[in-house]
């Protein structure tokens, strides 16, 4: 008795189907996420579980062309003890979430950062 062989199966691939290898970075706009930023959605009236933070961890390109970057990263309401949960936001997400600024980034500093006292008589 021979065992039968399943046929071969023909696969079409579509144009937009093809993935990228070079991430276009130019093809990102200048407004919007950056990796390793969090991101607040409210405002300091509103109960924290009508609040989010988002926390980005990678932008990437949708393979539809035209459709525009996403940002990949974990999502959570702002409640006590809420779980984070993955999440992709895209260019239409990104006006409603304002960035929480680093507490441990450097200051920027401009000029000479020595105080300056009186000058001498």
């Amino acid at each position: 008795m021979t065992t039968p062989h399943p046929r071969p199966q023909t696969v079409t691939a579509r144009i937009e189907d093809t993935p990228r290898t070079d991430p276009r970075a130019d093809l990102t706009p200048v407004d919007f996420f950056v990796p390793g930023a969090r991101y607040y959605d409210g405002d300091g009236y509103k109960a924290p579980e009508l609040t989010h933070t988002f926390q980005c961890e990678h932008i990437a390109l949708h393979p539809r062309p035209g459709a525009g970057p996403r940002a990949f990263g974990f999502l959570r309401n702002n409640a006590p003890d809420s779980d984070w949960y993955s999440c992709a936001l895209g260019e239409d997400d990104f006006a409603r979430w304002t960035r929480i600024p680093d507490i441990n980034a450097p200051t920027p500093t401009t000029g000479d950062t020595a105080p300056t006292g009186p000058a001498a008589p």
